[in-house]
């Protein structure tokens, strides 16, 4: 940085940013000034003293104040460009164009795709030319929301999905490019998305899990800021059963460039703000088109426009009525008129009178699965189904294959490598739920046990708890499943299914990010536990709730658990030498470490490493052994650090412990490169890198970017290093991993102050 410390223009330029940003979000601009101050780690009057011409004393201040401002207040190239020249920044050519690039139509795409779209349930969509451009005019519009309003089963999930599509192809057309799409819908569940739920969907998919650990405030306000700096299509399906206000104002509230595609049956008085598309019934072209691909499908005659015309007249050209009546043509083995004229006679009440028919036309075995597929939170296999429904071998089959032809389960696959999952409707959701609350009350429990007994048997086979590439890829189908059961058994008086599912399963989520979902798990598993009267298991549940608590920063909520796990401790005779008194002990070493008492820690993982041998699971000795180098290393015994952590890789290796091998290695490469040995280290990560990016491991991903900075700003090279640390800090923000996160902040403005 120059020796001057005062510049009048930075001041200038900062203020007007404040202000332009106080104005765009609606705020005073002292209120600007103190959300900075929190993101920069200082007070808001040393804002307002950068305000009046101080320069920040190092360049990742200059830096992400650039950042917010320019994302924030929608500034410019010119702008950015006369604020990094008043502050000395020395990169500010490269800071400039990757946040305003000039390359053509602005922004360039991002490498990798953020988006949750469902599989599509249909083979073809047939091309709807004039909605799909009344959507895009409307995505053109300044409005942030725009709505779909038809009626029930007119096509409006396909015409938002294929709209979602096509928005993440590239090249696409400049209007409909966006870098995100976020899908979330209110038909599995109607009435339960809130705003809540819908910032923890676009924190997870914009993959940046640790948002959803915020308090309300300050999870809407980061992920506005995310909505802000990546243009985001967000589509909320079925709207008409959404009753939180909150979410619907802050839909029509969504930051720019950021747009909200709504479907809804109805025109919601909440959002008469957003920019109306009314979806009526198929064009006689487009309903000519979707009839020749059903009549295809189900094997049926090829048929006329003047035969279907008094079809497609009678259904009003609704897609999903057109498709189910020519299910009843097949099944019901009647002809095409008698079909029209009996739907004629209901015309009323189309859905209700189709829905019937068919429900007359299916077995035991079809109504059973129809029924069960309800209890599922949003798709199925067809082993699940199976097991809920007790329909199995031939007669599953025949019961699938009729569902599906009488477009009452809709199919999805999204990889002819996989196997296909079924889902429904919202109408047929609808019709199937209201069957089931008229089943005797035996049944339904019998129906719902059999549903959750299906996911601990795959919970227990699929092997989650166990660090496996097959078993993570088998499992991650039926996460969003798996979790529902471990919710509703926690909720319903099943503390037994409630505990067995999160301590198979909660490794899983651990190691995949999901640490909202891993903490959830452990503290329904601490809740039933104590309802089974087993402290033990209440001990180990809480052990590694406060381990992932300390790891996210959240001292409060870790500091009270600890207490409740203390308590339990006084009244319990614990066996020092088992699984759970190591866990425990473990769970206190890291909050010791974490709090910068390292003697503490040390001693407590002397005391398991002593007791480990006593266990029959090598992995507890050798994750001892890892801990306690990390702990020898931050007292700077770095030579008693490598030999323990040598040892430690020695016996991992020995006992196949995949996971382990990589902890070990990368702490071994940290060692190295405070040794100086930048080859020796560069070897270690470019061993495990590969098994790590396959696992999706996120917090040994994160560690490999840290330490790939390191080794490159040891070797001479600051652009590579500056890098590196730059994506371990985007890794450990989306993680929120906070120790490590500042750790690398530091890195960088090592590497910065360098150059």
């Amino acid at each position: 940085m120059a020796p001057t410390r005062r510049n009048e223009a930075f001041g200038r330029l900062l203020s007007g940013a404040i202000n332009s940003v106080a104005t765009y979000e609606g705020k005073t601009a002292p209120r600007v000034e103190a959300e900075l101050g929190d993101r920069l780690g200082v007070a808001g009057k040393t804002v307002q003293r950068y305000k009046a011409g101080y320069l920040p004393p190092d360049l990742a201040a200059v830096q992400l104040l650039a950042e917010m401002l320019t994302q924030r207040g929608y500034l410019g190239r010119a702008w950015l460009e006369r604020f990094l020249a008043s502050a000395h920044y020395p990169f500010a050519a490269q800071l400039v164009e990757q946040l305003c690039p000039s390359a053509p139509h602005g922004r360039p795409q991002p490498q990798r795709v953020y988006a949750n779209l469902p599989a599509p349930t249909y083979s073809q969509f047939v091309p709807r030319p004039q909605a799909f451009a009344a959507v895009i005019e409307g995505l053109q519009q300044r409005t942030a929301a725009v709505l779909i309003v038809g009626l029930g089963g007119n096509g409006k999930t396909s015409l938002a999905r294929e709209v979602a599509a096509c928005a993440l192809q590239v090249p696409a057309a400049p209007d409909l490019q966006f870098d995100a799409v976020v899908w979330i819908s209110d038909k599995d569940r109607p009435g339960t998305t809130n705003l809540s739920v819908v910032l923890d969907v676009v924190a997870r998919t914009l993959d940046y899990p640790a948002l959803t650990q915020l308090s309300p405030g300050e999870k809407q306000d980061d992920v506005g800021q995310l909505l802000r700096r990546q243009r985001t299509l967000l589509v909320v399906d079925n709207v008409e059963t959404i009753t939180d206000q909150a979410l619907l104002h802050w839909l029509l509230r969504l930051p720019e460039p950021s747009k909200a595609l709504l479907t809804s049956r109805e025109r919601h008085r909440a959002l008469w703000g957003s920019w109306l598309v009314e979806l009526r019934g198929m064009t006689d072209d487009e309903a000519q088109a979707l009839l020749a691909q059903r009549l295809h499908a189900l094997g049926l005659p090829v048929a006329t426009a003047s035969d279907l015309a008094p079809l497609v007249a009678v259904t009003g050209g609704n897609p999903k009525a057109l498709a189910i009546a020519l299910g009843l043509v097949k099944y019901a083995r009647r002809t095409l008129p008698q079909v029209v004229d009996d739907l004629h006679a209901a015309r009323s009440d189309l859905f209700a009178d189709l829905f019937s028919r068919a429900w007359e036309l299916l077995d035991d075995a079809a109504r059973r699965l129809w029924l069960s597929l309800s209890l599922f939170p949003a798709s199925a296999a067809a082993e699940a189904l199976a097991a809920t429904a007790e329909v199995n071998g031939y007669a599953l089959d025949q019961a699938l294959e009729r569902l599906v032809d009488l477009s009452l389960l809709d199919v999805q696959q999204a990889d002819l490598c996989l196997p296909p999952r079924y889902t429904l409707h919202s109408l047929v959701r609808a019709f199937a739920a209201a069957r089931f609350a008229e089943e005797p009350t035996f049944a339904q429990h019998a129906a719902r046990a059999r549903w959750l007994h299906w996911y601990l048997a795959f919970a227990d086979d699929a092997g989650a708890s166990r660090y496996d590439q097959a078993s993570f890829a088998r499992f991650a189908p039926e996460q969003e499943g798996v979790f529902a059961a471990a919710v509703w058994a926690h909720q319903h008086g099943y503390p037994a299914e409630a505990l067995a599912l999160a301590r198979k399963t909660n490794y899983f989520y651990y190691v995949r990010g999901s640490w909202d979902k891993n903490v959830v798990l452990n503290q329904i598993g601490a809740e039933a536990a104590r309802t089974l009267a087993d402290p033990r298991q209440e001990l180990l549940m809480l052990a590694y709730s406060v381990q992932r608590l300390m790891m996210q920063d959240r001292l409060a909520e870790a500091a009270a658990q600890t207490a409740v796990m203390e308590a339990r401790l006084a009244t319990l005779e614990l066996n020092d030498d088992d699984e759970v008194g190591h866990t425990v002990r473990h769970s206190l070493a890291f909050s010791a470490l974490v709090r910068g008492q390292c003697a503490e820690a040390q001693a407590l993982w002397e005391e398991n490493l002593q007791r480990a041998a006593q266990l029959a699971k090598p992995t507890y000795h050798i994750i001892t052994q890892l801990w306690l180098a990390l702990a020898y290393q931050f007292q700077g015994r770095v030579a008693a650090a490598y030999e323990l952590a040598e040892r430690a890789l020695v016996a991992a290796e020995q006992a196949g412990y995949t996971r382990g091998i990589i902890g070990i290695q990368l702490r071994l490469a940290a060692l190295d490169l405070e040794r100086q040995q930048p080859a020796i280290a560069d070897q270690r990560m470019q061993a495990v890198a590969p098994i790590a990016l396959a696992f999706e491991d996120r917090p040994n991903i994160a560690r490999l970017r840290y330490l790939s900075g390191q080794l490159a700003a040891l070797r001479g090279d600051p652009v590579t290093a500056r890098s590196a640390l730059i994506e371990a800090i985007d890794h450990y923000e989306r993680l929120g991993l906070a120790r490590e996160l500042a750790e690398a902040r530091r890195a960088l403005l090592a590497v910065e102050d360098c150059c």
